[in-house]
């Protein structure tokens, strides 16, 4: 016989004996054959069990149809087989009791409403078929709702929260400021004034003629931390066509990236309105430009000017020489390389942060939907290959900027809620 009918054989055949050495009953269990050993016939001991297996063969108690038959269940029905569930019995409801496949019998719920803003709720199924039950749906990504429903994030949903990448969350953490109170939308580049770190500037009405820079106060807590925006804002300088560029001279100069007109405009020091502007596309820097920044001190190329132009991603490093009237000429424009994303404010990473061990800069991706991180080289310019994901999820990424008193990483949104972000972990205090 085979592996299974020897099981089969061995499993069945049941031995009884009255207590006084004599087997009195031996029987197949499952019916296929049935025999009486004598009374009297003596107990075999272990030296006689093969015999008495040979003798079970020789006498045909299991025969070659009986094997066949074994088998034919055996492969029917599997041994390891999962035992199904019992079937709902449509007999049983209405019986007062919920037997399986019933989710309830005389009790079945009229109401589903759960009281939570951010469900839908539905009564699914009859109480003729014992299978009421409620569902409770998210209300989907939907901006303005103050809900964040399941597989929505706040690239699809703005009441949804920021997230740090993975790689990054160990160290840092995002906290959401909220929107401008009293700022025009969309909003353009922000930056802490230099010797006020009470007060933040940040474009308003950003792109377009009625463009201008809004003045906000900033709340913080006993570390330093930024941890709201006071208001209502209040116009603080011109900024028409403002974007994600807006930072300070060590000469107390405003600068701001125009777009899409191309322009870089200055303001000097305890003016409200630009003072000059430079036309940027017959020197060679392409359009248009959107983001600005100066390598700070203690950085690879230290004192360098860098800039994006949005959508094409050129990074470019131009020269500034001071002029007469105490603003700058702009001259010697290189592009250096291009970065995807559709780029726009840029900020150096403070030396001694946490995760980052060169040198570094935070580019927001308007386009891309995200915050990134490169490592630079000795001029200060991004490495291409070292782009790592900082935050993801996100809608109109925009402005960039470093606290001077935390570290922490500013940077607000153009649309996607129209909010301004504050990343905490960077090393203080190590900005020029």
């Amino acid at each position: 016989m085979g592996k299974r009918s020897a099981l089969a054989l061995v499993s069945i055949v049941v031995a009884c004996s009255d207590g006084g050495g004599a087997i009195i009953d031996a029987r197949i269990v499952d019916g296929s054959a049935d025999g009486v050993v004598a009374a009297d016939a003596p107990l075999v001991d272990a030296a006689d069990d093969a015999a008495l297996v040979d003798a079970a063969d020789d006498a045909a108690l299991v025969d070659a149809a009986d094997d066949a038959a074994v088998d034919a269940a055996l492969d029917a029905e599997p041994l390891d087989a999962a035992v199904d569930a019992p079937a709902l019995d449509a007999g049983l409801c209405g019986n007062g009791a919920v037997d399986p496949g019933e989710t309830c019998d005389g009790n079945c719920p009229t109401s589903c409403v759960d009281a939570l803003t951010c469900t839908t709720d539905a009564l699914v199924g009859t109480p003729a078929t014992c299978d009421v039950a409620c569902v409770h749906a998210g209300t989907g990504c939907a901006a303005g709702d103050g809900c964040c429903s399941p597989g929505c994030d706040n690239a699809t949903d703005s009441d949804c929260p920021f997230v740090i990448a993975p790689f990054y969350d160990p160290a840092y953490d995002i906290r959401d400021l909220g929107s401008a109170p009293g700022v025009p939308t969309n909003y353009g580049g922000l930056t802490i004034v230099p010797g006020d770190p009470s007060t933040l500037l940040i474009g308003g009405a950003a792109n377009g003629s009625a463009g201008a820079i809004y003045r906000l106060g900033v709340q913080r807590d006993v570390d330093g931390h930024i941890v709201g925006l006071t208001g209502p804002a209040t116009l603080a300088r011109a900024g028409a066509y403002n974007d994600g560029g807006v930072l300070f001279t060590d000469t107390g100069v405003l600068m701001l990236a125009r777009y899409p007109t191309n322009e870089l405009g200055m303001q000097r020091a305890g003016s409200t309105v630009d003072d000059k502007i430079v036309a940027l596309t017959p020197i060679g820097i392409p359009s248009s430009v959107g983001g600005l920044a100066v390598v700070p001190a203690g950085h690879p190329g230290a004192g360098r000017w860098k800039s994006l132009s949005y959508p094409s991603g050129q990074w470019c490093e131009f020269t500034l020489t001071p002029d007469a009237t105490g603003t700058y000429d702009v001259s010697a424009p290189v592009q250096r390389l291009s970065l995807v994303g559709g780029p726009e404010g840029i900020a150096y990473v403070p030396l001694g942060s946490p995760l980052f061990p060169n040198p570094s800069v935070i580019i927001s991706e308007y386009q891309g939907g995200r915050v990134v991180t490169y490592e630079v080289d000795a001029l200060g310019d991004p490495i291409v290959a070292t782009r790592r994901d900082l935050i993801t999820s996100l809608a109109g990424a925009e402005g960039a900027t470093i606290d001077p008193v935390s570290g922490d990483f500013l940077f607000s949104t153009f649309g996607g809620g129209n909010r301004v972000l504050v990343v905490r972990g960077f090393q203080a205090n190590k900005r020029r």
